[in-house]
């Protein structure tokens, strides 16, 4: 594969541990600022805000449009998601708002991370992803992240990463 996103070294101040055997897939998170951001502003926001040692939360990478940004190396975790966070890896791609989708660029850049960063370091990570919602923790939670517990949009959003990790033999 030719093509490659923007990929950006923006180390996490908050790893809390290493993985003590394989995750069991990729948790999907939407940064949701609830501002009219673009998706490249709302990538930066979330970039500066995944810097910040004062929330103590860490995820392995923010998903923007055709750029990505590293925050913890998949090896490692960071607190996202209560007791999830130490057996999947994490994402919060670049989502002002429910309303607003993940696009083709986003999906194909999660892609990318997915076969050639968190592969590299589990070359048999399962292609399972939850979104936060999903999970017990986000149910007790009430959490929305990526979109809502139900909404038909993760589903799609799934048959979009399966569809795209197929045709880059990242399946």
């Amino acid at each position: 594969m030719d093509w490659a996103p923007v990929v950006l070294d923006r180390p996490s101040p908050s790893i809390a541990g290493w993985f003590d055997q394989m995750p069991r897939g990729v948790i999907l998170h939407g940064s949701r600022s609830g501002q009219r951001w673009s998706a490249m502003d709302e990538f930066r926001a979330t970039v500066n805000w995944a810097q910040n040692p004062s929330h103590g939360l860490g995820w392995h990478a923010t998903i923007g449009p055709l750029v990505l940004a590293v925050h913890i190396n998949p090896n490692r975790w960071g607190w996202n998601a209560r007791g999830a966070s130490r057996r999947w890896l994490a994402v919060e791609f670049a989502q002002a708002t429910v309303q607003d989708g993940i696009d083709d660029e986003q999906v194909a850049t999660f892609c990318w991370w997915f076969a050639h960063v968190a592969r590299r370091y589990w070359p048999e990570l399962p292609t399972v992803f939850p979104t936060h919602a999903e999970l017990p923790e986000g149910v007790a939670d009430g959490k929305t992240d990526v979109f809502p517990r139900g909404d038909p949009r993760a589903d799609d959003l799934r048959a979009r990463i399966m569809a795209r990790l197929r045709a880059i033999g990242g399946a």
